[in-house]
């Protein structure tokens, strides 16, 4: 056999060789692409129900001055039915540089690791949107948009996300994620030096506003989506009114009206420093009018 020939076969076995390798590879890449298609696409559905979540009953809590680096912010977290933080928000308080960060975490239900992480960085010359999806210890993709503002920013091309930090940038870290998550978490569910037990408790059920006074002892607890609880007499009275939704009254009083089992119960919340008889200052002077019978304390937002 002439060279040339055994030349032609060896190419040719080369070629025969190559092509279903090269073909399987290709499959390979495109399937594993579709699995992190589809891998962000559940992420994102799952957030998308926690959003739902946060805004139709779960219980919420709030807490401020938590220290996020140089930062001051305020952290508002969605708990699940079984009482574990599924949407953290992290938002910044008080006065602000040119540019500020809100972030927010959505865990998974089962770990409460972090699925997603999403932050809006607002900026003197637009708005970013940057997107970190994990799976348990491993950033599957991260990705970034860019607008002038936020009513543009739905419709902005996304594109990989670049860190200006380079490696060292805690968003491609999933540990430093989770750590910054649970520090979050902690503070939201540690007990406020600043309230009594009572309100302390009410605080953790998902209450937004608490109120006492003295004619004789009353308490009240406000949870949004689930009930308004009074206990009046030092606590031989207790009645479970159905949730009401705030109202704005005048000079920007939060109002609640609300009725059961023929009690009815008026709220006023004024934006009045109240003094208790324990010579403690509270932010709001409050009012009630309960079966048409009017009393007076003092209480706040705990949100």
């Amino acid at each position: 056999m002439k060279p040339y020939s055994i030349l032609i076969l060896l190419a040719m076995c080369f070629a025969a060789c190559a092509g279903p390798s090269s073909e399987k590879k290709a499959e390979e890449s495109e399937a594993a692409t579709d699995e992190l298609s589809g891998a962000i696409s559940t992420i994102s559905n799952y957030a998308t129900s926690i959003d739902v979540k946060g805004s139709s009953g779960n219980k919420i809590m709030v807490v401020h001055n938590f220290n996020r680096g140089d930062n001051t912010s305020g952290v508002t977290g969605v708990f699940s039915e079984k009482d574990t933080p599924i949407r953290l928000y992290i938002y910044p308080e008080g006065p602000q540089p040119d540019t500020s960060a809100e972030t927010w975490f959505y865990l998974d239900t089962v770990t409460v690791k972090v699925k997603l992480m999403r932050e809006v960085i607002t900026t003197a010359s637009g708005v970013i949107e940057n997107s970190f999806y994990f799976n348990d210890d491993t950033l599957l993709q991260s990705e970034t948009r860019k607008a002038a503002d936020l009513a543009s920013l739905e419709n902005a091309e996304i594109v990989p996300y670049k860190s200006p930090y380079g490696e060292k940038d805690f968003r491609f870290s999933p540990q430093e994620v989770n750590d910054l998550a649970q520090r979050a978490s902690i503070a939201l569910t540690v007990t406020r030096r600043d309230l009594s037990p009572a309100a302390n408790e009410a605080r953790k059920q998902g209450a937004s506003h608490w109120a006492t006074g003295n004619e004789p002892g009353w308490s009240l607890a406000i949870i949004p989506y689930k009930k308004i609880l009074y206990t009046g007499n030092y606590g031989e009275q207790k009645i479970e009114f159905p949730a009401a939704q705030a109202q704005k009254g005048d000079n920007d009083a939060t109002e609640f009206k609300t009725s059961a089992d023929g009690h009815t119960l008026e709220i006023k919340f004024e934006n009045k420093v109240c003094t208790d008889d324990a010579g403690k200052k509270n932010p709001s002077t409050v009012t009630l009018k309960l079966d048409g019978k009017v009393l007076h304390g003092c209480g706040q937002s705990l949100f």
